[in-house]
């Protein structure tokens, strides 16, 4: 049963000119780290960014409830992403992230368990 659903769109952009310590205050070690490795990075940060924003609107909850370094895109053995979500144990998030001429999307379903 689907708990909810959340959607967001990044202008790619406007992770081009953050400060390093902007940056820490949203994205985990981990998407730092990663990010480095990759060519497109404000594509990358701003991907990440959507993901964490779709994410709190599939719970209903906003930034208030959970923070955005509590929200963590990764990607399994296929390269297909997934999410983590500290203290969220309640439900399965399903997550689709695309790219277009300067922007990112991401797309979560929260599914009940």
């Amino acid at each position: 049963m689907i708990k909810g659903v959340g959607v967001d769109i990044v202008e790619n952009s406007r992770f081009s000119s953050f400060p390093q310590g902007a940056l820490e205050k949203i994205f985990t070690p981990f998407e730092l780290e990663e990010m480095e490795s990759r060519v497109e990075k404000t594509e990358y940060l701003a991907s990440r960014f959507a993901v964490k924003e779709a994410v709190v609107k599939a719970y209903g909850t906003g930034f208030g409830a959970v923070g955005a370094r509590d929200i963590e895109t990764r990607k399994d053995e296929k390269g297909k992403p997934f999410v983590l979500v500290k203290g969220k144990k309640e439900g399965s998030l399903h997550i689709s992230l695309s790219h277009e001429k300067g922007y990112s999307i991401a797309f979560v379903v929260l599914e009940e368990l």
